[in-house]
């Protein structure tokens, strides 16, 4: 069996580790905000298209290249916003869950609230959410490395039966 390794922890996810108690394991994203699919994808066409048009000597091109770079420019402060809001690091303690952002805590929850978790699926992309108090939930993206282990974790530690996961109908 061949070991896998994880991505490195952000200095400021962990040096947030040092005010939580009993750590049962750390999950970390490892994706950077410029490679969200809005700006990345617009940035990637507007390049290839400004060559070709560049190079080529066509209009066309070169014009939906400068189209594509306004909709690159636009989506950057979109982009950044969403950014903050998405864990770097979500942290299993024997109490609970806490999601952090370059050490900035998002969302915590204690295993005793945790009333059941979700699983969503939206245009080939899996997400959890773990439902919690009143409509409150902490989400789980795909690009958290080890993401369906932390779920089964999260199970584990929080002693809720297996019956409790479901997929809402409404996605």
């Amino acid at each position: 069996m061949t070991e896998q390794s994880t991505p490195p922890i952000d200095a400021r996810d962990e040096a947030a580790l040092l005010a939580l108690d009993d750590i049962a394991t750390v999950y970390v994203n490892d994706s950077r905000w410029w490679q969200n699919a809005s700006f990345a994808l617009p940035l990637l066409g507007a390049v290839i298209s400004l060559a070709v048009g560049l190079l080529f000597h066509k209009a066309e091109a070169t014009g939906f290249g400068l189209f594509l770079a306004a909709v690159t420019l636009v989506m950057v402060p979109v982009v950044l916003l969403t950014w903050r809001g998405t864990a770097t690091a979500i942290v299993l303690t024997a109490e609970g869950a806490t999601a952090l952002h370059h050490g900035r805590v998002l969302h915590e929850l204690l295993w005793g609230d945790l009333r059941r978790i979700e699983r969503v699926e939206y245009l080939g992309n899996v997400r959890h959410k773990l439902v919690h108090g009143r409509d409150e939930f902490l989400t789980v993206e795909s690009e958290i490395e080890g993401a369906l282990d932390l779920v089964e974790r999260a199970f584990e530690l929080s002693g809720l039966p297996r019956s409790s996961e479901r997929e809402p109908a409404d996605g």
